[in-house]
């Protein structure tokens, strides 16, 4: 059971690839700057401080970025419940290695992005590993527009999302929005989560472009219902996969993991 009082509003969960069985999570807005590293019993082993403004932090994703051989952590600060808002931040920073009880992250790329067309609330960050590619997935009902930042994604002035497509969602309620996501390590399968379901999608052939694999048909993976389920993740082994939710009021939060199924992938 969670018991940490810092975790009450987790919204992003991945696994981390330098420390072994760890977890990097970030709660929702409303929360200081922080990410923290969790065991599988969901104790914080460590706190960062990010020198930036939670205004609204939605999801995390992990992997490659300007550095070869280096994996970064990207944090989406992407919500935006009102759609008031003409700006959008994802941060990104190598992940840490060295392992510090409290410590702060200094040196931090921010990539600054609008939409194309109008401001969307989007709780869903992936990072496709094959090309380095950022894609945003919008929270609606019965529809979600998919927006990408390429790779090499600038920092230095305000990109324009791209509007990959738009594609029918089975969801006709607000617990069926999507609100995480994760590609695993090899950018081979690919998990979406709404409130009642986790969502899997293979990718069979490295080839094969985002947009037409988020159009394959998804496989409903097991999940237990949370109070607000709002984090996924695949485990850094490829063993699995993690959810993780906010309280509500009677609630008692649980750290699950859901072991790979016999004859997946």
């Amino acid at each position: 059971m969670v018991e940490d009082d810092r975790l009450e509003e987790v919204s992003g969960l991945v696994a981390s690839r330098r420390q072994p069985g760890m977890l990097w999570v970030h709660n929702d807005s409303g929360n200081p700057a922080e990410i923290y590293l969790l065991d599988t019993q969901a104790v914080v082993q460590a706190t960062y401080v990010l020198g930036e403004t939670q205004r609204d932090w939605e999801d995390i994703a992990i992997g490659p970025g300007p550095a070869e051989g280096v994996d970064y952590l990207y944090v989406g600060d992407i919500g935006d419940n009102f759609t008031l808002r003409s700006k959008n931040y994802i941060y990104r920073f190598p992940e840490p290695t060295n392992i510090q009880h409290i410590d702060t992250i200094h040196q931090i790329d921010t990539i600054t992005f609008m939409y194309p067309d109008e401001q969307w609330d989007a709780e869903t960050l992936l990072l496709d590993p094959l090309t380095k590619n950022l894609y945003l997935l919008s929270k609606e009902m019965s529809y979600t527009r998919i927006y990408c930042l390429p790779y090499p994604q600038r920092t230095d002035s305000v990109l324009v999302a791209e509007h990959v497509k738009t594609i029918a969602f089975e969801g006709e309620n607000l617990l069926d929005r999507l609100v995480s996501g994760d590609i695993s390590a090899d950018g081979h399968e690919l998990l979406l989560k709404t409130y009642q379901h986790v969502l899997y999608r293979s990718r069979p052939d490295s080839t094969l472009s985002f947009a037409k694999w988020i159009t394959l048909p998804a496989d409903t993976l097991p999940y237990i219902a949370e109070p607000q389920g709002e984090a996924v993740g695949f485990a850094a082994s490829g063993s699995g996969y993690y959810t993780l939710s906010e309280s509500q009021i009677g609630s008692d939060l649980y750290l699950y993991f859901y072991p790979r199924q016999s004859g997946s992938e």
